[in-house]
């Protein structure tokens, strides 16, 4: 019985040891060829507790995990500007980051996870120290507030391009008018001041034809889009669910799940878009590509929601994490 206390204790002292260990690291060059992936992984928590949660995220986790080589989209509250609220007494919140690939994603777990694979786990890409003890502590201090999930979905697709677009003028005539223009008729525009931002995202979900993502995608960024983005709309990214491990989705046999996420300046700036989007942009030829695309959209989409998002995009900042001062020498 003594002997096998000794033992359990000798092990136990063991392992604190090597946790303890400090672990440097050097990296290969950049894994080429893989295929991006998006987390988006949800959470419920204490009412209140949002805030908390993004600034123990946003100070502690993040650095970490862009040191890995991740990238984060941004984490975002759920709100409820129309309709009732889905959950009265708790705070939601919902993350995006972005992995070169599945395995990268792995890479990120710690050693000890099943789901780190056979990858070596995150202490393999940057080691230990207090940038990771950071992590570990804000991961801790989030646990406070969270109350569970409905899960994480690895997405596969596109960010959207943030380039400039020339939509040349119809070099038309215009005079004032009392009585509104019929549908039929040309409506240009003319615009106020933009207004304060109080930003918002949709995150659009759809049920679509099975293997109609591609067609869906060059649809969307090429039709609608470019008219969103001239009254003033953002496109972040559009991206289909994809079934792996360590997953909370279930393939079905008739559809694909995909999700588009979109900014805008306000709620009121969303529903001017939703509901008058000539008021901003006029209907000229550019408007009529986006209602045709609409059209071909409909017959291959079988179910549609929307979510809404405050916050802002993370943005990738700069992190500067400087050296401990410790001096390595390598062994092997």
């Amino acid at each position: 019985m003594v002997s096998r206390l000794s033992l359990l204790l000798v092990s136990y002292l063991l392992t604190q040891q090597i946790n303890a260990q400090a672990v440097p690291v050097r990296n290969d060059v950049p894994r080429m060829g893989q295929q991006e992936i998006i987390m988006m992984r949800h959470a419920y928590l204490e009412e209140g507790g949002y805030d908390y949660w993004y600034e123990q995220s946003s100070t502690k986790v993040w650095p970490w995990f862009e040191r890995l080589g991740a990238r984060i989209i941004g984490d975002f509250e759920i709100i409820y500007p129309e309709g009732e609220d889905a959950t009265p007494r708790q705070d939601e919140a919902l993350r995006f980051a972005r992995y070169a690939s599945y395995e990268h994603w792995q890479a990120t777990r710690p050693a000890t996870a099943a789901s780190s694979g056979d990858t070596g786990g995150s202490q393999g890409l940057a080691g230990n120290g207090p940038l990771f003890d950071a992590n570990n502590d804000g991961l801790s201090s989030r646990r406070q507030v969270s109350q569970g999930s409905r899960g994480g979905y690895f997405l596969r697709g596109y960010m959207a391009e943030d380039r400039p677009i020339y939509m040349p003028g119809l070099q038309e005539n215009y005079s004032a008018s009392n009585s509104a223009s019929s549908s039929n008729e040309a409506i240009p525009a003319r615009l106020a001041m933009a207004e304060p931002r109080e930003e918002i995202l949709t995150l659009d979900y759809r049920k679509i034809k099975k293997g109609s993502f591609e067609e869906f995608h060059a649809i969307v960024s090429k039709r609608i889009w470019p008219y969103a983005e001239k009254i003033g709309a953002r496109p972040v990214g559009q991206w289909k669910v994809m079934y792996l491990p360590n997953s909370s989705a279930e393939e079905n046999d008739e559809y694909d799940e995909v999700y588009s996420l979109v900014r805008y300046a306000s709620f009121n700036h969303y529903l001017a878009a939703r509901e008058n989007p000539i008021s901003m942009g006029g209907n000229g030829p550019d408007f009529q590509q986006l209602l045709d695309a609409v059209e071909i959209l409909n017959t291959i989409t079988f179910y549609q929601s929307t979510e809404f998002l405050a916050g802002s995009l993370w943005g990738s900042k700069p992190h500067y994490t400087p050296s401990t001062g410790e001096i390595f020498r390598l062994n092997n």
